[in-house]
């Protein structure tokens, strides 16, 4: 954000905004397996003036293909619920993705501790995929919570981004 001699408030597109806006993202550096063959990043972004939000998780994107097991975790900044998940692929193919929440207490989230019930995020021989009902999930979290995300199954796709609508509260 930047303040113009007028003191109006600007986003980083120059969009004039109607009142000063905090904002905050995390990201996590790039990891790979010894072998080279996953990078994982997490992006929370969120916004203290407004209640909705998105955090992103990249799975993949090296040239080897994605395997299944334990992917990366995040910590949630702030307290809030989850409204829809949806995933993208590089190419049409199938993943289904678990997330487990735990505190940070608890820390770390094991399948015990799955929020997606029977529902888990799935493309199925698609690029694309969306799920606002969340049926059987644990939508709440708290500030400090972490998630962890798990890859059950896989096939074809070598990056995938695993998005979480999120509204503050």
């Amino acid at each position: 954000m930047a303040r113009n001699t007028h003191d109006r408030t600007l986003d980083h597109f120059g969009t004039e905004l109607d009142t000063a806006v905090t904002l905050s993202a995390s990201l996590a550096a790039p990891t790979s397996t010894a072998s080279g063959q996953t990078v994982h990043q997490a992006l929370v972004d969120t916004n203290a003036a407004f209640r909705d939000g998105g955090i992103q998780f990249i799975i993949g994107g090296g040239a080897a293909a994605i395997t299944t097991g334990i992917k990366g975790d995040i910590e949630l900044p702030f307290a809030g619920s989850i409204t829809a998940v949806r995933l993208f692929a590089d190419q049409s193919g199938s993943i289904v993705v678990d997330i487990w929440k735990d505190t940070y207490t608890n820390y770390p989230p094991t399948v015990a501790d799955t929020i997606t019930a029977s529902a888990k995020p799935t493309l199925a021989s698609a690029t694309k995929s969306q799920d606002t009902t969340l049926t059987g999930w644990v939508t709440t979290f708290a500030a400090g919570d972490t998630l962890r995300f798990n890859v059950d199954s896989i096939t074809t796709v070598t990056r995938v981004t695993l998005a979480l609508r999120v509204r503050r509260t």
